[in-house]
């Protein structure tokens, strides 16, 4: 029986937007005969233009809303270029031409004239494999020629093919049930180029990684200096020369049956299983991009942005589940981030029978779901931060991202298992929320000392900025770990300019191995210059680690780029990861723990409580790049990923 996974809803949205066209017969007006179009994602009125061979402004004549933009589900009559005295009419495009000058690219030729690279590419075959200066180059536009090929038509004679591919039914060479191999083909072009705005937490090696392009020419292209970036800078990235090559069809996922383990109880076996992927989508807040309006200043709001990501890496996932053998019906729901329209799917009772509910994003909504899936025994993936509560007294939960005290447990413990013998400092807290989270820490670092260990927490105050008080802490002969658990910005600009500070002391101090530790969101803070957590080798506990080096990463974002003609976000790494683990282990009874940029350790919080994924990914800044030294997690069966 073969295995299909039904997509109610699918959007798909990248560098560039494309949906079949949906015609839906012809109609008469005025004595003239139209056809009748329903327009659809990603539909133009240039691509009508194309597809139809009638001229934009016929188009708009007919339709005089067009002018506004186009629609989703509007209905547009186009008019009907029929046969002329039964003569055969060849409909050609008139071109403008273009005359390559030096340092010119398609891409910005494309810009000049208000046309797609594809186009130009379409038009002047070769072009992707490099402009020379004088080229003359076919330009799009909307005016079409008509001429008359009947006569030449009838002149010509059809000959014989000596190659005549015979139906598959008729070739007794091919029974029914044997295995056909079908060879795929990507075919990728020059002079790709992505405007990309950096976001927080990012690098040169990061973006070099993920849009696989040398730093070097990321630096050269931008006229980057001093080699740093900043959140927020426009980045130009011209994607990198290829051709039309072989794909190898590889399976991203490799499970074998003797993994297979006991079903989860949480969701009775059954022959096909009802999926809910709740996302704020925002549709109805993107009409211009959705309607293929758009320009290269036009952008997705950033919800939608993110959901779209997230859709589109988990859209990937059940393809692969699907090959392992999962039958569900998955339904992708816009709440527009609204409760009241959760509301409408999410009634008293599970009417729709859904079998697992994937997100949503909002606080608000996500415990509202969360108190439907305890009254319905529906179990409720949460895949962003969640408040603890929801977790309380309700089985049903599971939780993807790590509290922010299971991090800090984390890191605690890695530092008692490794460095047991080093100078462990802590600073005083100033706020009740983070004296609670170093209570905790001290708690969870001296019940995993090693047997036979008298290692302690030294405590100690900040002092003012000039290092005279934490300078007494460190110690010169040992390595020292100097812990700061604030989230308040002006605390953690004061304590990473004490410590420099104490370093700079004397020439003493400042040969002493010093070791920075602070939160994950310290990452997030835009004036903690580089300099300082590099110097320092900023340690920090994390919720997830990506690693564009890897094979499995380089697979997973060369499929993405061809499905989607865009490259992915972390968004799309994690609706990919989350996707494959939870319905693989909920619904298929494979422990697929281990994902491109997360660990899945996904356990009860206690008795009768929520399941909350408890990896901890222990990381480090050195020279300027992210390393990953350790994940801690309770069932410690996978290898540590280093760069």
């Amino acid at each position: 029986m073969g295995m299909r996974i039904l997509i109610l809803f699918v959007l798909t949205l990248g560098i560039s937007f494309f949906a079949a066209a949906q015609e839906m017969g012809k109609e008469k007006r005025d004595g003239k005969i139209y056809t009748i179009h329903a327009v659809e994602a990603g539909n133009t009125l240039y691509g009508l233009h194309r597809k139809y061979n009638v001229a934009i402004d016929d188009i708009i004549k007919a339709n005089p809303s067009t002018k506004e933009g186009l629609k989703i589900g509007q209905k547009l009559y186009i008019p009907f270029v029929a046969e002329i005295d039964n003569k055969q009419v060849d409909t050609t495009f008139v071109h403008k031409i273009h005359k390559v000058k030096r340092k010119e690219t398609l891409y910005g030729i494309s810009k000049q004239y208000d046309c797609k690279v594809a186009e130009l590419i379409e038009l002047n075959p070769g072009v992707e494999e490099g402009l020379k200066v004088g080229r003359e180059l076919k330009i799009p536009t909307d005016e079409i020629s008509s001429i008359d090929n009947s006569a030449k038509n009838q002149k010509e004679e059809r000959k014989p093919e000596k190659n005549v591919e015979r139906d598959i039914a008729q070739d007794s060479t091919i029974q029914p049930g044997d295995s056909i191999t079908k060879i795929e083909y990507q075919v990728e072009f020059q002079d790709s180029v992505v405007e990309y705005t950096v976001q927080k937490g990012e690098t040169l090696y990061s973006i070099s990684r993920r849009f696989m392009v040398p730093i070097e020419k990321l630096i050269e292209d931008n006229k980057i200096r001093k080699n740093t970036i900043k959140p927020g800078q426009e980045l130009q990235i011209v994607l990198k020369k290829e051709r039309i090559k072989e794909v190898e069809i590889r399976e991203i996922v490799k499970l074998d049956s003797s993994q297979i383990t006991n079903r989860p109880l949480l969701v009775p076996k059954k022959e096909v299983y009802k999926i809910l992927v709740a996302l704020p989508l925002k549709i109805n807040e993107n009409a211009e991009v959705l309607s293929g309006v758009y320009t290269s200043s036009t952008k997705l709001n950033k919800l939608t942005d993110l959901s779209v990501e997230f859709l589109m890496g988990a859209q990937m996932a059940i393809d692969s589940l699907e090959k392992l053998g999962l039958n569900a019906s998955v339904e992708f729901f816009d709440t527009e981030g609204n409760l009241k329209k959760l509301k409408t799917i999410l009634e008293n009772g599970n009417t729709n029978n859904f079998d697992i509910v994937i997100g949503p994003f909002y606080p608000k909504l996500i415990e509202y779901t969360a108190s439907w899936g305890l009254n319905n025994k529906v179990p409720v993936v949460a895949v962003t931060k969640i408040p603890t509560k929801v977790l309380e007294n309700n089985p049903y939960v599971l939780s993807m991202i790590p509290s922010e005290l299971t991090l800090i447990a984390g890191m605690a413990k890695y530092l008692a298992e490794n460095h047991a013998t080093a100078s462990i400092v802590m600073i005083n807290g100033e706020s009740n929320e983070t004296k609670q989270r170093i209570s905790f820490f001290k708690d969870v670092f001296n019940k995993n000392l090693p047997k036979d260990t008298t290692a302690s927490i030294k405590m100690t105050a900040l002092g003012d900025v000039s290092g005279r008080v934490l300078v007494k802490s460190i110690d010169t002969d040992r390595k020292n770990f100097v812990i700061c658990l604030s989230d308040d910005v002006q605390q953690i600009m004061k304590f990473v300019n004490t410590l420099n500070a104490a370093k700079n002391y004397t020439p003493k101090y400042g040969k002493s191995d010093i070791v920075m530790v602070g939160l994950q969101s310290w990452r997030e803070i835009n004036a903690l210059n580089s300099y300082y957590k590099n110097r320092f080798t900023f340690h920090f506990a994390a919720s997830n680690y990506l690693n564009y080096d890897l094979p499995e990463t380089f697979a997973f974002t060369k499929e993405y780029r061809s499905r989607y003609n865009s490259d992915p976000s972390k968004y799309a790494f994690h609706g990919y990861d989350v996707m494959l683990s939870q319905l693989s282990e909920l619904l298929l009874g494979y422990p697929q723990n281990d994902g491109l940029m997360n660990f899945f350790d996904v356990t009860p919080v206690g008795d009768q409580h929520g399941n909350e994924n408890s990896s901890v990914f222990i990381s480090k800044q050195k020279d300027f790049e992210i390393e990953l030294l350790d994940i801690i997690t309770n069932k410690k069966n996978f290898d540590v990923r280093k760069q």
